[in-house]
């Protein structure tokens, strides 16, 4: 569930969580670089996050601000670079190699109806597995 990040809407669970982040970024920190002030400011966080989470609440508003920027921006890329790079290409190759899935060629060629006619009789086994 989103919501907007207004200094009234931070929770105490969502400062929890962005003291549980912080605690894992000092841990990833001291395990990627060695630095050794990272263990006692994650044991710290840490100690900030179980027992006074609401001191964090500045912290998570910048925190659930910045992933909010982030995954509006990041999933608008995302999504406009899958379009235009694969169901574009494929939609030119279908064009160039003449399918006409929605068959509009037949459509606009003759009077007759596209539709699929059904002889079959529809019973219950047909509807609960349709294909």
């Amino acid at each position: 569930m989103l919501r907007s990040t207004n200094k009234k809407s931070i929770s105490k669970e969502q400062c929890r969580d962005s003291g549980m982040a912080l605690v894992l970024i000092f841990l990833i920190v001291h395990f990627i670089k060695g630095d050794p002030l990272a263990i006692p400011l994650a044991i710290l966080f840490l100690l900030i996050t179980m027992t006074f989470p609401i001191i964090l609440k500045p912290f998570a508003l910048c925190w659930f601000g910045i992933s909010h920027i982030m995954g509006t921006v990041v999933s608008n890329i995302f999504l406009s670079l899958i379009f235009f790079l694969i169901v574009t290409p494929m939609g030119l190759i279908r064009r160039i190699g003449g399918a006409d899935s929605m068959q509009l060629k037949k459509w606009k060629n003759g009077t007759e109806s596209v539709f699929t006619i059904r002889e079959s009789k529809i019973d219950f086994n047909s509807l609960r597995k349709p294909y």
